[in-house]
């Protein structure tokens, strides 16, 4: 088992797993502007 979810036909489970996808990338950037902001005040200081 690849751990590879298996292909479906159906439209709105795509549509669902690419919305996460795109939800999971903006809160990966989100999260990693946050942090660099956090470790820029901690380096000026």
């Amino acid at each position: 088992m690849t751990g590879q979810p298996t292909p479906t036909r159906d439209p709105m489970a795509e549509r669902r797993a690419s919305a996460r996808r795109t939800a999971l990338v903006f809160a990966g950037i989100a999260v990693a502007v946050y942090v660099g902001f956090m470790l820029l005040n901690v380096v000026a200081k």
